[in-house]
């Protein structure tokens, strides 16, 4: 098991997928994430990936893009017990 706690993680809180490669993806490529799920305000899974990197640009399982607003994760990381749980902020420009 690592020495790492699961406070010492520093993980953006939005996105704004908008192709100017800032903040386009939840990168959490440096945290060896098992498990990551991305969940909508009523508590549904719309986004699942194991051994996730950099995938995550505000689509659900189907790749259709979700509505802005805010959405809560859980990550697991290899290596450390437990999951962290945090909300993130899905920023779209409104035409």
């Amino acid at each position: 098991c690592m020495d790492t706690n699961l406070e010492e993680f520093v993980i953006p809180k939005g996105i704004s997928p908008n192709g100017d490669g800032n903040n386009d993806f939840l990168d959490l490529t440096e945290y060896n994430v098992a498990v990551l799920k991305v969940y909508n305000r009523y508590g549904k899974v719309v986004y699942e990936k194991d051994f996730y990197k950099n995938e995550w640009y505000g689509q659900n399982n189907s790749g259709e893009p979700l509505p802005h607003g805010t959405y809560y994760y859980t990550a697991r990381f290899i290596g450390v017990d437990g999951e962290k749980t945090q909300w993130i902020q899905l920023m779209r420009e409104v035409k």
